[in-house]
């Protein structure tokens, strides 16, 4: 009788780990990502996929709201589903998209222009001006009027890393500055680039660089998450950094 229970203790605590692990790598699997590239004064442009299943397309959707009122005035659907060489290393290539958004028609103004793959805002917010016809970036314009002036670094590589060992080299979430790694806020330089404690912006999110890595020089921003999938998902993009000053 006691075998007998141990042997229903042991495979009823195996069947628990498996779905505590399926219920894990569906999360993982459910997530996505994407950018929006460029706003002019014609057309928005970006990617976005799904890591669950690299070979659909995926339905995007521009958010067009007037900046002074807060209102959405417009929104666009169409598919990720043009091909781009730089991310065929991700499966198909078929994750770029292009949707026309004819400002010509609209008031003078400032528009915020925000693109979602489903439930999930995609990076790279704008912020498009009608009266000349130029788009900036969100982030920038609130962080300029939240933290008073932002200066672009340029376009850096920026990788992802997280507490695991493979990630982390066994550090955890242990810095090389003796500050506790967070998400949304740690990020990895090269201090000969960008020095210790600096804040940077990058889509809209403000870093601190707290920490550095052996593979990380030059122009080259590790970004600090909490779990290896997050790390994963944000793979290696280039982009603009901001410093906050």
């Amino acid at each position: 009788m006691m075998q007998l229970k141990r042997t229903h203790w042991f495979f009823g605590t195996l069947l628990m780990m498996v779905m505590v692990l399926c219920r894990t790598m569906t999360a993982y699997a459910a997530e996505g990502t994407g950018i929006i590239d460029t706003v002019d004064s014609q057309n928005v442009r970006g990617w976005a996929w799904s890591n669950s299943d690299p070979a659909a397309s995926v339905d995007v959707r521009v958010v067009v709201t007037n900046q002074s009122s807060g209102q959405t005035v417009s929104e666009y659907t169409a598919l990720a589903n043009s091909y781009r060489s730089d991310l065929a290393y991700r499966g198909t290539g078929n994750y770029g998209f292009q949707i026309n958004v004819p400002w010509d028609t609209y008031e003078d103004g400032t528009y915020r222009v925000d693109v979602y793959a489903g439930s999930q805002k995609l990076n790279g917010s704008r912020i498009y001006n009608t009266n000349e016809g130029t788009a900036t970036s969100a982030a920038a314009s609130a962080a300029s009027v939240t933290a008073g002036n932002v200066r672009s670094l340029g376009v850096f590589k920026t990788t992802g890393y997280c507490p695991c060992y493979g990630c982390s080299e066994g550090w955890g979430r242990r810095t090389s500055t003796g500050a506790i790694a967070a998400s949304n806020h740690t990020i990895a330089v090269d201090p000969r680039v960008i020095p210790y404690g600096s804040k940077v912006m990058i889509n809209g999110v403000v870093y601190t660089a707290e920490d550095r890595g052996g593979g990380v020089k030059g122009n080259h921003i590790d970004i600090f998450f909490d779990t290896h999938g997050e790390t994963r998902s944000w793979g290696k993009r280039n982009v603009e950094v901001f410093l906050v000053q």
